[in-house]
């Protein structure tokens, strides 16, 4: 085919197959191939190419296990010249190769390596035999990766061939609009979630059989992925020079320098691949390593970079102070072996930090796996803060696992705790996880033979707050825990680590309404706190206000209750585990109040319970359990055994009760009800239960005078006992297989008693009958007699009305 540039051939979907030696897939597959003839090599009678086009082509570049390269026979050797070539006209040889839309495949062996070069674009052409001028772009690309932005690479300069190692060579690479993910999932398959831009020019020229390399690259907006980009996102410029040492397998750093905002480090040394067992040559040391050292590094730099990459930094602290190090790397891949960080000093400030806070002079070293710390002082407010307030570590020297482990100790001793915990949280690190404490704080803490480590026990004591001249002042400590609605305050207490357990001597503390003192323990071998405490008044009020979540629900979710689509909170974290003994001198369960009540509690989680409680209510003994599992619809049993309760003062609680009975009671009852409000307990309420009085006064009416009547009588009744079964339920209270009796005809009868303070019972008075006396266990089934009447009873209870029934009419209620 003839054109206006020459004679031409052209030859599609083109296949050049592979030398045996390094596989058996195709050398070169292109869609289409042409070549153009040298009009001269006609006229002097021989066939010279001259311009081979390619496009679309894929072209496989091998490495076989005895080292050779496949492409190396098809590229002309550097011992070759122009003499060979003109004495050997059978060879054919091109002077020019173009490239469009290309790809090129790695192949070690038979194994296809996941990274490849696409949209390879340029020519290839040659002046002089064995040296090839190269101009070149291409876009990187792994296999099974979603590559979005991995930036184009360009190539220029001249090589030699292969076979000759490439020499002598001299190239310009640039790698220009790569992003920082793409980058890394090109050569680890993996992004470690970093974002950022990339930039990197790059000379590379040979010396002999090595390489020398100079070349920059340019870091910008550096940043976790899931952190948007900010203005002040770091960046670094690592300009370097080195040298790459092929047969020591190795590169050697002349020269390096990494370039910051405001800081830089230096690097020099060897980086060497080889494996231990490889004998290295003479230019391989026998111990290669890199080292990196720095003058100062600017600390506002290191908060940049810790802002780019941990969520929570606030944006108006700012950190004075400089630092610097000496790091030194060894093996491939680099492993630390030694590091030394020193700094004169440093100062946090920041709006929301009461007091600004200033690290003293420190020195961290490390080198072949021992770490030690100079003892340094972390302290709050100006330079003459007393030392009173102030924190220090000082951890010694630490060797391998096998050997001697380290020695950490940390004190500190602060007027206001929580300095620390809103500097920490300033700089994105929630230590409190929830908890809020304040007030002064002194801690002496040791690790002995490990690092310090916060999930690892230590040896010594914490002490939270100042005891006063009376037990307690304004110094005491404040407690909030993310499960009680109030903070726990006016702590005073003392936290012992000893080996495999911890004791903390409660002195004085306030919560629930009341205050406490007692202790906890707790052992390696125990699942949970096993506790002694002491209270001087709870009300069930107080616990409601404390622990009920919906205290905690936001003024919108309770006005608009179907925007909280997550139900309510749980108040007790499932973790915790405890058992002990509690006492209260007094528990009001409104409107009843139980004395020196003691028992045993036992905690797991969202389920409570207290069992062998003893207590006085009214004169009387009560015994009994609770059993409360607090989820989010929290249920409760009660199980009371009660003796000798004086009905007067238990009526007394109750300005509608007030002075209507008298007598001592004794009896049990078993209570359940659930629900995450008052309201809901209140409906939700179930009993059954027994009652047994002695000496029983009802001041509001002659209840033996009215029945007789069939009319309400005013006056005082007085029997000798009284007993009955009674059951709670709609918010009723209903009595059956009531008996009274003593000093006059025996009464029995059943009936219902509402919260309103109203009844409505039906009563039989039986005649006395001295050839049949009756027990207190008249049983319902045989009311009504045929010689006795029946009579309701209704209306306030203060002043009930009698009303007699008809026989006809005999019904329960």
């Amino acid at each position: 085919m003839h054109s206006v540039f020459g004679p031409t051939l052209e030859a599609q979907s083109v296949i050049v197959s592979e030398d045996p030696r390094f596989g058996h897939e195709y050398f070169l597959r292109s869609e289409s191939l042409t070549v153009r003839l040298r009009w001269q090599s006609l006229l002097r009678g021989r066939l010279e190419l001259g311009t081979l086009s390619l496009k679309k082509p894929s072209l496989n570049i091998v490495r076989n296990p005895d080292g050779d390269w496949n492409i190396a026979s098809w590229l002309p050797r550097l011992s070759e010249s122009a003499a060979d070539g003109a004495n050997n006209p059978r060879r054919v040889t091109f002077r020019r190769i173009e490239v469009d839309g290309g790809r090129i495949n790695f192949k070690r062996g038979d194994e296809k390596l996941p990274f490849a070069f696409i949209g390879v674009a340029g020519t290839v052409e040659t002046d002089l035999p064995g040296l090839w001028r190269i101009d070149l772009a291409a876009v990187p690309w792994r296999a099974a990766e979603i590559i979005q932005q991995a930036g184009t690479i360009h190539v220029a300069g001249h090589v030699g061939g292969t076979s000759s190692r490439l020499l002598p060579a001299a190239l310009d690479l640039s790698w220009a609009d790569a992003s920082i993910s793409d980058v890394l999932r090109l050569a680890q398959s993996y992004d470690h979630g970093i974002r950022g831009t990339m930039a990197l020019q790059l000379n590379a020229q040979t010396q002999g059989e090595s390489w020398i390399l100079q070349g920059q690259a340019e870091l910008r907006q550096l940043h976790r992925w899931d952190l948007p980009i900010r203005s002040d996102n770091p960046g670094l410029n690592l300009i370097a020079k080195m040298k790459v040492l092929p047969e020591a397998s190795g590169v050697e750093v002349n020269e390096a320098m990494l370039e910051g905002p405001h800081s830089n480090a230096r690097a020099s040394g060897l980086i060497s691949w080889n494996p231990p067992s490889r004998q290295r040559t003479s230019t391989s040391p026998a111990t290669p390593s890199l080292q990196l050292s720095s003058a100062a590094v600017d600390l506002g730099d290191v908060l940049s970079w810790i802002r780019a990459f941990h969520s929570g930094v606030a944006d108006d602290i700012f950190v004075n102070g400089t630092a610097g190090f000496e790091v030194t790397f060894t093996d491939w891949p680099p492993r630390l072996y030694s590091a030394t960080i020193t700094s004169p000093g440093a100062e946090l400030t920041g709006r929301r930090l009461r007091l600004p806070v200033r690290l003293g002079q420190t020195a961290f070293h490390y080198e072949d796996e021992r770490i030690s710390l100079l003892p340094a002082t972390l302290s709050f407010g100006a330079t003459n803060t007393p030392a009173a307030d102030s924190l220090k570590a000082d951890v010694s020297p630490v060797r391998g696992r096998s050997e001697r482990p380290s020695d950490t100790h940390i004190t500190g001793n602060m007027n206001q705790v929580r300095d620390l915990i809103v500097t920490a949280r300033e700089l994105g690190w929630n230590i409190s996880q929830g908890w809020d404490l304040t007030g002064p704080l002194r801690f002496d803490l040791h690790w002995r033979g490990q690092p310090v480590s916060w999930p690892t026990q230590p040896v010594g004591f914490v002490e939270l707050g100042v005891a006063g001249a009376k037990g307690v002042d304004a110094n005491a400590a404040s407690l909030h825990v993310p499960f009680l609605n109030q903070p726990v305050q006016q702590i005073v207490g003392r936290v012992d680590w000893k080996p495999k357990q911890r004791h903390i001597a409660l002195a004085a503390a306030e919560a629930f309404g009341a205050k406490w003192k007692g202790t906890l323990d707790r052992r390696e071998s125990d699942e949970g706190w096993q506790f002694a405490l002491s209270a001087d008044r709870i009300t069930s009020a107080e616990l409601d206000r404390w622990l009920n979540p919906r205290w905690r629900q936001s003024f919108l979710y309770r006005m608009l209750p179907f925007l909280d689509s997550g139900g309510v909170a749980t108040p007790i974290p499932e973790n915790l585990r405890a058992r002990g003994n509690i006492s209260l001198d007094q528990f009001t369960l409104a409107p009843l109040v139980i004395r020196r009540l003691n028992g045993e509690l036992d905690i797991e989680g969202r389920h409570i319970r207290l069992t062998s409680a003893e207590g006085q209510l009214y004169g009387g003994q009560v015994t009994g359990s609770i059993d409360a599992n607090l989820q989010v619809s929290p249920r409760y049993e009660v199980t009371v055994g009660y003796d000798g309760v004086d009905l007067s003062s238990l009526s007394g609680v109750s300005s509608a009760l007030n002075g209507l009975f008298g007598g001592l009671a004794s009896g049990e009852a078993i209570f359940s009800t659930h629900g995450a409000s008052r309201a809901d307990l209140l409906a939700s309420i179930e009993c059954q239960g027994t009652v047994q009085a002695r000496g029983v006064e009802l001041s509001m009416i002659d209840l033996p005078s009215s029945l007789r009547d069939g009319v309400r009588r005013p006056g005082t009744s007085r029997f000798q006992r009284t007993s009955a079964t009674f059951a709670c339920d709609d918010r009723k209270l209903q009595f059956q297989d009531m008996v009274i009796s003593g000093l006059g005809p025996e009464i029995d009868g059943e009936g219902t008693f509402n919260l309103d303070h109203t009844l409505d019972f039906q009563l039989h008075m039986i005649p006395d009958s001295p050839e049949a006396p009756r027990t207190a266990s008249v049983s319902r089934d045989r009311l009504p007699p045929q010689d006795g009447e029946v009579y309701r009873l209704t209306g306030p209870l203060s002043a009930p009305e009698v009303t007699r029934i008809p026989a006809s009419l005999h019904h329960r209620p």
